[in-house]
């Protein structure tokens, strides 16, 4: 009889947290790249802002590839390097709408681990971006009433955006024979007061999508130690964020101060509702013959325009109350049965 070998045992993944090489090299790479990437902003060209979009990414990558203890040591050291050059300013910003975002996105994602046990057992995609949409509210929010402190006022905070808006719009506008249909002034008010919370949604938007990217390099990698979520069906942010999407833009207007903090929470949380709303359309579309053709038609159209991501996040809000997906998934068991 042919003797039987031994079986082999895979060996156990080491402890990410383990004092070694890569675990000492990678924070260092990861902080390095993410502090040089952000950094190109200082240039002022469009290659350097386009190029800041990555920033998260190094921080994220480190995160979920070798440990948060790893991600977050990247996220200080990009910091503590952007706060020596430029300047502390500098490194202050990239640490409140940045860093903190980026990393407590990651902790989500990986499940929140908290004295050995995951206190988000699963939608964790949703959940993650919901944490970052928090973070980024916050940072905002934080920022907009130390500015309006320090001028005095928010009116006084938000004149160089107003007064440079002004000058854009004059400029578009100018030579046209348009009557009293626009009014520069009050034009240049609206998107004065929007700025604030229209980058910190872009914000969110940005992350999602570094998030997605690092997890599936790392993935690729090997080192991804939580399983890849099946976001169409399980990206279900709870049912409150809408309700307090609704409510908050409601409250924007307000105005002032008040409603700049109202509209910072309703277009962070509204991004996010949808994302939602795009996992609602990839789950229903899935089977569909044309449904390939659908999304690319629906993406192309948000990137060209930007506005009709509003409808997505009317589909998310709708979602948070009639749950399309739970049903389609229902009706599809019962014709099984």
């Amino acid at each position: 009889m042919p003797q039987l070998l031994p079986e082999r045992k895979k060996p156990p993944a080491p402890d990410k947290g383990d004092i070694s090489l890569p675990n000492m090299f990678a924070p260092l790479g990861g902080g390095l790249a993410a502090a040089a990437v952000f950094a190109v902003l200082t240039k002022g060209t469009l290659a350097g802002l386009l190029l800041a979009h990555l920033a998260p990414l190094p921080l994220m990558i480190v995160a979920l590839g070798f440990g948060l203890r790893q991600g977050a040591t990247a996220a200080l050291i990009a910091a503590g390097l952007l706060s020596i050059w430029p300047n502390p300013a500098f490194g202050l910003v990239y640490a409140g709408i940045l860093a903190i975002p980026a990393i407590l996105a990651c902790y989500i994602a990986l499940g929140a681990p908290f004295r050995g046990r995951e206190l988000v057992a699963g939608n964790r995609a949703a959940i993650a971006v919901l944490g970052a949409s928090v973070a980024l509210a916050v940072a905002f929010s934080v920022a907009v009433i130390a500015a309006s402190i320090y001028f005095g006022s928010f009116e006084e905070a938000i004149n160089p955006l107003r007064a440079k808006a002004f000058l854009i719009i004059e400029d578009m506008f100018r030579g046209q024979d348009l009557g009293d249909r626009f009014d520069a002034a009050r034009l240049s008010g609206v998107a004065a007061f929007a700025f604030p919370a229209t980058i910190a949604g872009y914000a969110l938007l940005i992350y999602s999508l570094n998030l997605w990217c690092a997890g599936k390099l790392v993935k690729a990698s090997g080192l991804l130690s939580a399983s890849w979520p099946d976001i169409a069906a399980e990206f279900t942010l709870p049912r409150p964020v809408a309700a307090v999407f609704v409510v908050a833009a409601t409250l924007a207007a307000v105005g002032d101060l008040p409603g700049e903090i109202a509209l910072i929470v309703a277009e962070t949380l509204g991004l996010a509702l949808a994302l939602q709303g795009l996992a609602v359309a990839h789950m229903l579309l899935r089977t569909a013959k044309i449904g390939t053709v659908a999304l690319l038609v629906a993406y192309f159209t948000i990137g060209l325009f930007g506005w009709p991501i509003l409808l997505f996040t009317a589909v998310g809000v709708a979602d948070a109350a009639f749950s399309f997906r739970a049903r389609k998934r229902a009706a599809a068991q019962e014709r099984r049965g």
